[in-house]
């Protein structure tokens, strides 16, 4: 018999990036909604990146009447999630609420602790456990699961991933308003896990250090699937897809084999350069990729070494012009402010960044997260500027303010890096759109120009209307 019969989705507003509208739904929040709903649980979803309100979602709960409302959280900006959560309790006290995301996986009990209306917490996968929860597990059996037992907080160790990927249904979004999103775009995931030891990334404790991958024949069958759908743009949403070159060279050759035109296949997450050769590129051209970025971090094998990235810049770069070479989109993902980090060496990133017809290069302002190498340097060295939930909390990755200092860098130096760093992403897009249009220099340089500036930029990525007919005029020169 179900404990929880109708199950609420909420995706919350994340407004620390350059987009605030949502482009393609959340691919984590489809698969618990295809679990539960396999589970014979009636499941409604509402992404309120979408324009939706709070008061949207009031009015979505007295339609829905949910007994039970699940939310993935980030933890930047976490003070809103909690506010939000605070005023459904007030307001509907008998529905349990329950998170899951990387807040919850990072803070685990700490969650619950600081905000007492969260009923329920979900650590690193949640996609059986969220059905247990609703089919009326006994809560102590459940892996992985926070809860409130008399007013004790009790948290169950998570002892085991699902190894079998391809056990998992691949989400049909059925539960998503898939016409209300601007593009035709879908994001699809075909491993989990990452078993590297970078000192700034929390991706071990919210998605976990055991890689896992799905078989290339699942994976070709939802592109297909999709495909078939109408969907022509493809967001592989992995950290690591190119992990295993086997899997990479089977899935390519099977789409290959498939056929299936104007596939246009994007890794937009940061994929390795050692994991990658001009061989692979090649073959992974040929498949209907058009669109890789690298997480490179810096341009300086010192810096690489201080954050255990484990890779050296020569190759790093020598992907980088294989990519380019081979007609790739590509992005570059830089962070200032690394341990050890100098001014000379981010000239060296600027220096990188300027050598090759990139699409886009960013520099991130380097923020501390929870359960990170990082953050315990920083806080064992005395080097945070202000506490770190006001630093999660104000933070972005995308702002000319820094929130630590280190001996090698000081907060003045980080502002001049970050804002030349701004400067250089410009510069690069503005190459880049110039590249693609055919005109006279003139008329590239003022439209490049005009594309870019904050007002018009702002509108190119959140007004719906104009979102639509940028898709339009993209999809006619596909």
């Amino acid at each position: 018999m179900l404990k929880y019969k109708r199950v609420l989705l909420v995706s919350p507003l994340f407004n620390k990036g350059r987009n605030r509208l949502a482009l393609l739904p959340l691919a984590g929040l489809a698969y618990i909604a295809e679990a539960l709903e396999r589970a014979g649980i009636n499941v409604n979803v509402l992404d309120m990146n979408l324009g939706y309100s709070f008061h949207d979602l009031e009015f979505r709960i007295i339609r829905f009447k949910p007994d039970l409302i699940g939310i993935t959280a980030m933890t930047l900006g976490y003070w809103y999630f909690y506010n939000m959560i605070d005023r459904l309790k007030k307001k509907y006290p008998q529905i349990k609420i329950a998170i899951g995301g990387a807040h919850a996986s990072a803070l685990k009990e700490k969650a619950l602790e600081e905000c007492p209306s969260i009923d329920y917490g979900f650590i690193l996968e949640s996609d059986i456990n969220m059905v247990q929860l609703c089919c009326g597990e006994e809560l102590s059996n459940i892996q992985g699961f926070i809860y409130r037992d008399n007013g004790k907080i009790t948290t169950n160790k998570f002892e085991y991933f699902i190894e079998n990927l391809d056990s998992l249904p691949f989400p049909k979004y059925k539960s998503f308003e898939l016409d209300k999103y601007p593009t035709r775009q879908l994001g699809i995931v075909t491993s989990r896990g990452c078993p590297y030891d970078c000192i700034y990334c929390s991706v071990i404790s919210t998605i976990g250090k055991k890689f896992r991958a799905r078989s290339a024949q699942s994976i070709v069958n939802e592109i297909e699937y999709w495909h078939n759908q109408g969907y022509r743009q493809i967001f592989i949403l992995d950290d690591n897809f190119t992990l295993l070159r086997n899997r990479v060279e089977d899935i390519c050759a099977s789409l290959i084999k498939k056929g299936l035109r104007g596939l246009h296949l994007k890794l937009p997450n940061g994929i390795r350069a050692d994991r990658v050769d001009r061989s692979l590129l090649e073959l992974m051209k040929n498949a209907g990729f058009d669109f890789i970025s690298f997480g490179v971090e810096s341009g300086s094998n010192k810096v690489l070494k201080n954050l255990k990235k484990g890779e050296n810049i020569e190759k790093i770069e020598q992907s980088i012009k294989d990519a380019c070479d081979l007609g790739f989109d590509v992005d570059l993902f830089f962070i200032i402010g690394s341990p050890g980090e100098t001014l000379e060496d981010v000239e060296m990133s600027f220096s990188l960044a300027n050598r090759y017809p990139l699409r886009r290069a960013i520099f991130y302002n380097l923020v501390p997260l929870p359960g990170t190498e990082l953050l315990k340097f920083l806080i064992s060295n005395g080097y945070l500027l202000y506490p770190i939930d006001k630093i999660l909390n104000e933070a972005s990755y995308y702002l000319n303010r820094p929130f630590f200092f280190t001996p090698e860098m000081s907060v003045r130096d980080k502002e001049k890096a970050l804002e030349m760093g701004r400067k250089i992403t410009l510069q690069i897009r503005r190459k880049y759109i110039e590249r693609k249009i055919n005109a006279p220099l003139v008329l590239k340089r003022i439209f490049s120009y005009l594309y870019t500036l904050p007002l018009a930029d702002d509108l190119i990525v959140n007004n719906r209307f104009i979102v639509q007919v940028k898709e339009k005029i993209k999809e006619a020169l596909l």
